[in-house]
């Protein structure tokens, strides 16, 4: 990769990592459900006014709205709601490392559902690793042990498989939809399926906000969103889909970092083990140093 796309890569993952510390500042103030709504909606306004002045031509379907509905569910309001309700009872740096495997779950479930999808060696190898690093960050003792403490931990890990489905469902589905028109149609439809239950049940949340509450909002939805989603096709133009997965490992020190830094959290010595454990999967499952060190 060039240096710029080195650069691009590392703010993806930065603005990605940033999303978890958001969670952890919004969370004080908002429900779950406001934060990834809140999210969702401020996000697909900018789009749908970015495609309309760019006039980005596309043809609405009945086929098109159902395959990105899908997507919406498995990409978006899914794993948003399971991340944010996982993190009121875990932290944003653990949240992160076990975010980190989604990487290892996308590559799971695409070699059971996509044919041109096959486990090789450094895949094996790097998901078994990957899978190793997340018993260690839990804890061995506590996997078998279902707490109220722990619950945001599995609430997370379910966020990963939803994304591995996304991953397989954009594959099978939405080839044939450009990547700004299905960024801005997954985030949109979002937006009209959780609306109803946003008018009926936080209606009084809405109203509540203040200028200080929905700045972080904002903030959290153009930075983890917009911003985050230009520069994901940027780099897949520039650097190829390969190059992403470098993003997956960023990710977690970024979000450690933030937490750290600006909200005191700490983390454990089987987190900080675990992540160490996670990211040498992910190198190994990028295949590219792999493959050096077996020849």
């Amino acid at each position: 990769m060039a240096n710029k796309d080195w650069l691009l890569v590392s703010l993806l993952g930065l603005f990605w990592g940033s999303s978890f510390f958001f969670v952890e500042v919004l969370l004080k103030y908002l429900s779950p459900f406001m934060i990834v709504y809140l999210r969702v909606c401020i996000a697909s306004i900018f789009l749908i006014l970015f495609i309309c002045i760019k006039s980005v031509k596309f043809q609405f379907t009945f086929n098109n709205f159902f395959n990105l509905s899908i997507m919406s569910l498995l990409n978006n309001i899914f794993p948003f709601l399971l991340i944010t309700f996982g993190q009121q009872t875990t932290t944003g740096g653990l949240a992160s490392i076990l975010n980190a495997n989604t990487s290892f779950v996308a590559i799971i479930l695409a070699s059971l559902f996509l044919p041109f999808e096959r486990l090789n060696l450094n895949r094996v190898v790097g998901i078994s690793i990957g899978i190793l690093g997340v018993v260690i960050a839990i804890g061995y003792q506590n996997i078998f042990q279902l707490k109220n403490d722990d619950l945001g931990k599995y609430l997370i890990i379910i966020a990963t498989v939803s994304y591995g489905f996304a991953g397989v469902w954009g594959k099978l589905r939405l080839h044939n939809l450009s990547p700004i028109i299905a960024a801005t149609g997954m985030l949109t439809v979002s937006t009209i399926i959780l609306t109803p239950y946003a008018i009926i049940n936080h209606l009084e949340e809405i109203y509540s906000l203040n200028f200080y509450i929905f700045k972080y909002a904002f903030i959290f939805a153009i930075i983890c969103s917009v911003f985050a989603y230009f520069l994901y096709f940027k780099i897949l133009e520039s650097a190829g889909a390969g190059n992403l997965l470098i993003c997956t490992i960023i990710i977690p020190p970024s979000s450690i970092f933030l937490n750290a830094f600006f909200l005191d959290q700490n983390i454990t010595t089987n987190e900080y083990l675990g992540l160490v454990v996670i990211v040498l999967g992910l190198i190994i499952l990028d295949g590219r140093l792999f493959k050096k060190i077996i020849h």
